[in-house]
């Protein structure tokens, strides 16, 4: 009786520490299976793209209206025009710069040599030497320059549609002349009505000067035309 009450006791305090045990928790285990967190990779910023800037055109001097040498070609120039419908339509025009405001023009058509000589005024151009069959060069003093009479009037600024001068009437201000060295937009158109019926036609371009001129003469089938058109600058 005795051995059984020991052995119920035995079995009361074991089953009493076991109730009192406590049993650890779990472990929580991290969402990333324990590695440690990784480190935010910012990208970089992307960088601005810089589009190259296209180099400004330099813009071209403005040609004062007020101004007739824009009238003539620059001093020392020599032109060369393409000759159509006779042997003589063919040019050579040099331009050189005198005293005191005046230009001599010498043109050359394969026969002759001619010279004509400017006077430029604050807004117009006057003729005042002409001479062919001249194979010099024109040097005078300026004393003989101021001395020559005016023998016609070349033209005046502003220039506008209708204007007459000395038998020239502007036809047009702003029409087109093809020419072999450029096609013109803006040329200026000058007509004279000769006795004998033939039409002289004109055209200048600023900053040139005369580009081309024609002599036609008949019409229809009987016109008979003349052209010089400018094909080369020296």
């Amino acid at each position: 009786m005795k051995f059984t009450q020991l052995i119920m006791m035995l079995l009361l305090v074991m089953l009493l520490a076991a109730c009192g045990a406590e049993t650890p928790p779990e472990p929580e285990v991290p969402e990333n299976g324990g590695q440690p967190p990784a480190e935010e990779t910012q990208e970089p910023a992307e960088e601005p793209v810089v589009e190259p800037e296209e180099p400004e055109e330099p813009e071209e001097p403005a040609i004062e209206e007020s101004d007739p040498y824009i009238f003539f070609m620059k001093d020392g120039t020599t032109a060369h025009f393409r000759g159509d419908g006779n042997e003589y339509a063919q040019l050579t025009v040099r331009t050189v710069f005198l005293e005191e405001n005046h230009i001599a023009v010498y043109e050359d058509n394969g026969g002759t040599t001619i010279l004509k000589v400017f006077r430029i005024a604050d807004s117009a151009a006057d003729l005042v030497l002409e001479k062919p069959e001249f194979y010099e060069e024109y040097n005078p003093p300026l004393e003989e320059l101021k001395s020559l009479q005016p023998i016609s009037r070349y033209f005046e600024l502003p220039i506008e549609a209708g204007d007459k001068v000395d038998g020239l009437e502007v036809v047009e201000i702003d029409v087109a002349a093809e020419t072999p060295y450029a096609n013109f937009e803006n040329a200026i158109m000058t007509e004279k009505l000769e006795d004998d019926g033939a039409t002289i036609r004109n055209y200048y371009v600023e900053g040139l000067g005369e580009v081309k001129r024609e002599f036609i003469m008949g019409e229809g089938a009987d016109e008979f035309r003349v052209t010089s058109s400018l094909e080369s600058i020296e």
